[in-house]
């Protein structure tokens, strides 16, 4: 299993790195104001450095297919590191495995994120994700067991 920091600190990053425990870094739009990152390209690209090959999630800001897509194709031409991050619906509730899909067979790796469920992390991967990131929190905010969860998907990912 992989450990992935949700941080846009650079040297938050930078020290967790230095002890070897960091496999990547996912990031947001969000997360990326909370920590002082203003400009979302310059920020990744800084950190796409720092974390030399290791992964860095950057996730899409539109709900819009299109602009999923065209987002992806750009943040994955800011350095070979970058993962785009997906969601597996968008804030309207409407799937997003065609565009996840689509990213994938043109080569760019995706970390589907937000995901709830066994199905949804199974359709992701069956989509072409490269990564799920499966929200533990939420899925025990909703009275669910997120090991039993996430222990499915691990077992079904390594069949």
């Amino acid at each position: 299993m992989q450990i992935f920091l949700d941080s846009a600190k650079y040297d938050e990053i930078e020290n967790w790195l230095t002890q070897g425990v960091v496999d990547g870094v996912t990031t947001n739009p969000s997360i990326m104001l909370k920590d002082s990152v203003y400009d979302c390209e310059a920020g990744a690209r800084r950190l796409c450095r720092l974390l030399g090959s290791r992964p860095l999630s950057v996730e899409v800001t539109s709900n819009n297919p299109r602009e999923m897509l065209d987002q992806g194709r750009t943040f994955a031409g800011w350095a070979e590191n970058v993962v785009v991050k997906i969601p597996i619906v968008n804030e309207r509730g409407e799937s997003c495995l065609g565009v996840i899909h689509g990213l994938s067979g043109e080569g760019i790796a995706v970390n589907t994120t937000a995901i709830l469920s066994f199905n949804q992390a199974i359709l992701a991967v069956k989509a072409g994700a490269a990564y799920v990131s499966i929200f533990a929190g939420r899925i025990a905010d909703e009275g669910n067991d997120a090991a039993v969860v996430i222990r499915n998907v691990r077992q079904w990912l390594d069949q």
